[in-house]
């Protein structure tokens, strides 16, 4: 059974302007520098996040009662090509848990509400973990010079290393032997005190 004239037209459109930016994440992924250099996830999450709401717009409209055939394909060619690139992020370094998730998942072939079922978590969570890019570990940063010495934090030399950071001090006169033979020592002005004039 032939499909309307607009719903052939709608898909049309659908699959011409999926054709066109799937032309520049292609060039975009071709330019991606190694996996180990520093700029490599953060300029692969640029082209996943635009990858990504090509694959949801592609998914409803496959999901229609009567979906084209080119949609259908232009569809599993954002797939395939999204699910090498989130590979090859989650074995490059320093790649996120949702990265690494995901090509587990694929690699097991099994889809996200599978493993949340199997898991027992939340419906959404491994959607949400692909779409926020979480590192693994994050470094927390100290904060000694800005934390002063509290109650909560007795030992002052490890919570304020600037404020306890020792101070060079005059040497204290030093013991001399006077002409007769006896031992004399310089007296010392009390620091509360100032010497007369």
């Amino acid at each position: 059974m032939a499909q309307p004239a607009s719903l052939e037209g709608d898909s049309s459109i659908i699959v011409d302007l999926s054709e066109a930016a799937m032309h520049m994440y292609t060039a975009a992924i071709d330019a991606l520098p190694f996996a180990e250099d520093k700029k490599f996830h953060k300029r692969a999450d640029v082209v996943l996040s635009g990858m990504r709401k090509l694959r949801a717009a592609l998914t409803d409209a496959a999901s229609s009662s009567r979906p084209s055939p080119a949609v259908i394909v232009a569809l599993s060619n954002v797939r395939r090509r999204y699910d090498a690139l989130m590979e090859h992020a989650a074995a490059a370094p320093g790649s996120s848990v949702g990265q690494q998730v995901y090509a587990t998942r694929i690699q097991a072939r099994l889809s996200a509400r599978e493993v949340e079922n199997g898991a027992g978590v939340r419906e959404g969570l491994l959607d949400d973990l692909e779409g926020a890019q979480l590192p693994p570990t994050r470094k927390r940063r100290r904060s000694w010079r800005r934390s002063p010495p509290s109650a909560a934090c007795p030992a002052r030399n490890t919570c304020n290393l600037v404020s306890q950071r020792p101070t060079t001090s005059p040497r204290s006169p030093q013991s001399h032997t006077s002409t007769g033979g006896t031992k004399t020592s310089s007296a010392k002005t009390p620091a509360n005190r100032k010497p007369a004039a």
